[in-house]
């Protein structure tokens, strides 16, 4: 009974701090909006940013759920304030590290033997640390070299009682976009926190995409250790190769090639099988030095798209890059984001714009990601009636996060190709349009038909 009591205890404290989260966000924003009104427009970005940063400080403090969400939400929504969107986008690289020793008894008790037993080394200091575990290096028996991650001990009764609070999560996305369906969102968000809980999922997908991707040219995707995972502890090779912020240091045409590696991943996945890695944190990624080759990380968060998701996104990237305004608007029908009449033209513009930025034959860097700016570019001066206008179904906050998120990524990189050439390769199967594109179709051309994934695999 006292132990129930203070998980009862511990629950309620983190809802009122969740509660509390979403109300600071409510209040700072109607404030902000009357300081608007009045004319305080300085006054007003400066309470919206000192709201949004507590938010997302509270946020990153209670990891799990709360964190997560933050992450999910600064990607996934296509209008967020932009001081929101900048408080919350912090939460991508700001995790710290649990101590050693309750992460070693973790091990410990999930592969059922002492970490000397099942390890040759195993370095206490992680190499990365997340919402929900973190990463150490290891050495199998035998001198194998393999990423060991570790869940935290208690993250999972975290997430599980904070999902006891989504009714606030549904009152802060209804706040931040209204045509948002909040309840099946949330749904989806649930969905794929619980399913990043289970690491044999997460292995699972890994094991998946790489036999989807077996031998392929420029992807690699790190095996899975079986005899070292379980399902809070997930063991696979070792990735070598250089992370983002090396990868920022290369020149031009290595980070063009980089960026042209990532997002020939994005379309085969999102327009071949309709499976997305809807986590585009920079960290996912290893680089070479020459950009021939990119290693991708991380399979915790897979969304697989419905039939009828997957047709739209099809339709949607075919009539965009023909230019082909009445296939647009069919398309953003079949994806269920026209939700008013009057304003459809201006909807489906600022769809394309999310997805398509690329849309016209053009060489030159990748362009910047959705923002508020860009936004009010594509709908004209009717910014305000476009946002109730567009309706948000559950199954899109994941793509928009993995557009998004790895749109940011090559505006970052600077990198510079044909985008519109590729991507007609993965929309209509035209003839390559770089060499990357050479190397990968005569692959294609050499091997088997790839196995199924999903939950068919």
């Amino acid at each position: 009974m006292p132990h129930d009591r203070a998980s009862l205890g511990r629950r309620l404290g983190r809802t009122l701090r969740l509660g509390a989260a979403t109300a600071r966000v409510s209040t700072g924003w109607a404030a902000a909006t009357l300081l608007g009104g009045a004319g305080g427009r300085s006054a007003a970005r400066s309470l919206l940013r000192s709201s949004s940063a507590r938010v997302a400080a509270t946020l990153g403090q209670m990891k799990g759920l709360a964190m997560k969400v933050g992450q999910y939400l600064s990607f996934a929504l296509p209008d967020l304030p932009p001081e929101l969107a900048e408080a919350l986008a912090s939460l991508q690289t700001r995790s710290a590290p649990r101590p050693f020793e309750p992460i070693a008894e973790m091990v410990e008790a999930e592969l059922g033997r002492p970490l000397a037993d099942a390890f040759e080394s195993f370095e206490p200091e992680p190499v990365a640390a997340a919402s929900i575990g973190q990463v150490h290096r290891a050495t199998l028996p035998g001198g194998a070299p393999v990423a060991v991650k570790v869940q935290y001990p208690d993250v999972a009764l975290q997430v599980r009682a904070d999902l006891a609070s989504v009714p606030l999560l549904v009152r802060l996305l209804r706040l931040v976009v209204p045509g948002v369906e909040a309840e099946a969102v949330a749904a989806e968000i649930r969905a794929r926190i619980l399913e990043e809980l289970d690491y044999r999922a997460e292995a699972r997908w890994q094991e998946a995409f790489a036999a989807r991707w077996a031998g392929h040219p420029f992807f690699a995707i790190p095996r899975v250790v079986p005899s070292h995972s379980t399902g809070r502890v997930l063991t696979t090779a070792w990735a070598e190769g250089r992370d983002f912020a090396a990868a920022l240091q290369d020149p031009e045409p290595v980070r063009s090639a980089h960026g042209e590696i990532l997002f020939r991943f994005l379309l085969g996945n999102l327009l071949g099988a309709g499976e997305i890695l809807a986590d585009p944190h920079p960290g996912n990624y290893r680089f070479d030095e020459r950009g021939e080759r990119s290693t991708f990380l991380d399979f915790g968060c897979v969304k697989e798209l419905p039939p009828q998701v997957r047709a739209g996104m099809r339709q949607l990237f075919r009539a965009a890059l023909d230019a082909d305004g009445e296939g647009q608007r069919r398309a953003a029908e079949r994806l269920g984001v026209l939700g008013g009449a009057g304003r459809s033209r201006a909807v489906v513009e600022a769809l394309v714009q999310l997805y398509l930025p690329f849309r016209r034959d053009a060489r030159g860097p990748f362009p910047a990601p959705l923002s508020a700016a860009a936004l009010r570019a594509a709908s004209g001066p009717g910014m305000g009636r476009v946002r109730k206008a567009l309706r948000v179904p559950g199954d899109l906050p994941f793509v928009n996060r993995t557009v998004v998120g790895l749109y940011a990524v090559l505006a970052r990189l600077g990198a510079v190709a044909g985008w519109h050439g590729i991507a007609r390769e993965y929309a209509f199967g035209d003839p390559p349009a770089t060499p990357l594109g050479v190397r990968e179709r005569r692959w294609r051309a050499a091997r088997p038909p790839a196995p199924p994934t999903g939950r068919q695999a």
